[in-house]
């Protein structure tokens, strides 16, 4: 995710570290955080393959603030355009950051075609679809289990309830884009 996520932002403008490091922590939420020992080693790791390119800072010495060191700025390669549509076309595994996996291909759909953009929304309604079962059974399974203390067993269903609508209610709003996208025929309108 962190690497189709530099690649993306890249897509437009070069890009200085710290820039990129304030922008995915804003993404991903108050309650994670991607530190300096991770950013930086996978920017070296995309400048070792290629992927990115470092390219001088043209900001001018004056606007600068008086600092004398420039900021090393990083540009996206040719080969690093081609990396971020493969990744942009490559199911995301199912995980705990399935979601923020997605978030991070959707805020790149205007990168992309708008047959990918559907492609990636069908995974989303699949994943959505996975993950809906799974609640059902549980939920099912919970109220029939008579180990499960009264008191408790209460309130594990309004837990599972609870997450079920949500899961139901993303799966309304990814079908309402696809279908938004079905009848735009030119990507999402997302008004």
């Amino acid at each position: 995710m962190n690497e189709l996520f530099i690649l993306g932002e890249l897509m437009n403008n070069p890009m200085h570290g710290y820039l990129l490091h304030q922008i995915l922590n804003a993404i991903i939420g108050p309650t994670r955080k991607i530190s300096w020992g991770v950013l930086y080693p996978l920017i070296h790791s995309l400048l070792a393959d290629g992927l990115i390119d470092q390219v001088p800072d043209e900001q001018p010495e004056s606007d600068r603030q008086g600092r004398g060191k420039k900021k090393k700025m990083y540009t996206i390669t040719e080969a690093g355009r081609m990396r971020f549509l493969r990744l942009m076309e490559e199911p995301i595994p199912y995980s705990p950051d399935y979601e923020q996996h997605f978030y991070t291909k959707l805020k790149n759909f205007d990168r992309i075609n708008m047959e990918l953009q559907y492609l990636v929304l069908h995974q989303y309604k699949d994943y959505l679809r996975y993950e809906i079962r799974y609640e059902e059974e549980r939920l099912e399974h919970a109220s029939m289990d008579e180990r499960i203390p009264e008191g408790e067993q209460q309130y594990i269903l309004i837990f599972f309830r609870h997450r079920l609508e949500k899961l139901q209610f993303d799966e309304k709003w990814v079908l309402q884009l696809i279908d938004s996208h079905r009848m735009n025929g030119e990507g999402l309108n997302c008004d």
